[in-house]
């Protein structure tokens, strides 16, 4: 009996530093994801863009200019 015990306990025991690795592993990854949506200005290239309307925005989130496509046209709100 001694020697089931013994087992059941070193198997809980690797059980809960993997659960512990696997957290720690997860969590290091995000915080990677989230540095590198962080940091430095955000380029995107793309070879062409659709939209019926553009907003362009300042540093702060205000909408600074508004573009609608209406009747083929682009206008200016």
């Amino acid at each position: 009996m001694g020697m089931k015990l013994t087992l059941e306990t070193r198997l809980h025991r690797v059980e809960r530093q993997n659960r512990i690795l696997l957290a720690v592993l997860c969590s290091a990854i995000g915080l990677a994801l989230l540095g590198a949506t962080k940091g430095g200005g955000n380029v995107i290239t793309a070879d062409e863009v659709r939209t019926q309307r553009l907003f362009l925005i300042n540093d702060r989130g205000n909408v600074v200019h508004q573009w609608t496509v209406h009747g083929g046209m682009l206008i200016e709100q």
